[in-house]
């Protein structure tokens, strides 16, 4: 799970939640969104961008600017955090943490502590 402002991404069920609620992206915009969250802060280009998203298709720049809208739409208020590069690609602005759920914390005790 993978918290960027208001959204939670959920690469695995390439899902997208905004506020706790599902929200639909095409699978090209998730695709744009999971290479740009990889990325984790770094400028990703338009180039690479498209040969990752669209790799036996040839496309104009429109169509992965239709998608950045569509990703900066879903996020809203927090649309400023993806921004571009004029001319050389897109970037998250901060980097993304995955957040950890609280079950996957184990408390380990040494076993020399716990026999005192």
């Amino acid at each position: 799970m993978i918290r960027i402002g208001n959204l939670t991404v959920l690469p695995d069920r390439r899902e997208v939640l905004v506020d706790g609620a599902p929200v639909e992206l095409s699978y090209r915009a998730m695709e744009v969104l999971l290479i740009l969250i990889e990325a984790n802060g770094a400028l990703v280009t338009k180039d690479e961008l498209m040969d990752r998203v669209w790799p036996t298709t040839i496309v104009e720049d429109n169509n992965l600017y239709v998608h950045i809208c569509r990703i900066r739409k879903v996020m809203d208020e927090h649309r400023k955090l993806l921004i571009c590069a004029p001319g050389r690609g897109y970037r998250l602005l901060r980097p993304v943490q995955p957040t950890h759920a609280a079950s996957t914390f184990v408390a380990r005790t040494d076993a020399r502590q716990a026999a005192r």
